[in-house]
């Protein structure tokens, strides 16, 4: 059985198979590739997501956007760091910290739910935060690369399909969960891009979800973790 479930919601813009293909060039044999193809039906990012879970076998799971492009072999790096068994999820972009430091002592605000020093290896890495190419723990990843064990999402009864949680929050979600399930985050520092805004820019309103809804559900539901802060 293939180690890697690549799993890849798409609404085909021009350029994602230029994306899909670098991904799977790096150790294919271990990859176990799953396009959810959403140009006829659009099953929306939480059902999405879901599909990928139930449709593979294998035990990671790679949850990638079509719009990303890596520079350099990912597989073994991420194999690598899945080797130690607290880690629950992986990524290729992050924060050191999560949640505002007084988060449960003042008035909700959507804010105190921001992450900060943000890492990583795209190619613009200085505009969104500061280069990191190494590996290390982390508070939060961003959602445009989530490798998550497959024993996170069973334990947790998949993924929240009947929250607010979808095309906002769902990487503050698999970051909440692994936490509070005692698994590790993990930053993986692979040289890659996102484009952004690909598509995303395709995606009608009626799936984009509430952002107020899906950032408050994240407030109310993880008290018991954030906010979380990596040294």
């Amino acid at each position: 059985m293939s180690k890697i479930a690549l799993i890849v919601p798409t609404l085909k813009w021009d350029g994602w198979e230029e994306c899909w293909n670098s991904l799977l060039r790096d150790n294919p044999e271990e990859i176990e590739p799953c396009l959810i193809d959403n140009t006829h039906v659009n099953l929306g990012v939480p059902h999405s997501l879901h599909a990928g879970l139930v449709s593979t076998k294998s035990p990671l799971l790679a949850y990638i956007h079509d719009d990303v492009i890596v520079r350099e072999p990912w597989v073994e790096r991420v194999l690598k760091a899945f080797e130690d068994n607290s880690v629950g999820v992986v990524g290729f972009g992050g924060a050191l910290s999560h949640g505002a430091p007084n988060i449960y002592r003042v008035p909700y605000d959507f804010r105190q739910l921001g992450r900060s020093s943000y890492l990583s290896n795209v190619d613009d890495a200085e505009i969104h935060g500061s280069r990191f190419s190494g590996d290390r723990d982390i508070a939060v990843l961003d959602g445009f690369a989530l490798i998550i064990r497959r024993r996170v999402l069973e334990e947790a009864g998949g993924w929240p399909l009947d929250t607010p949680v979808g095309y906002v929050g769902y990487d503050y979600w698999a970051c909440c969960i692994a936490h509070e399930m005692g698994y590790k985050v993990r930053l993986v520092g692979v040289r890659c891009h996102h484009l952004g805004g690909r598509s995303s820019v395709k995606v009608e309103q009626q799936y984009r979800g509430d952002f107020d809804a899906a950032h408050r559900y994240i407030y109310d539901r993880f008290q018991s973790v954030l906010p979380w802060t990596c040294a």
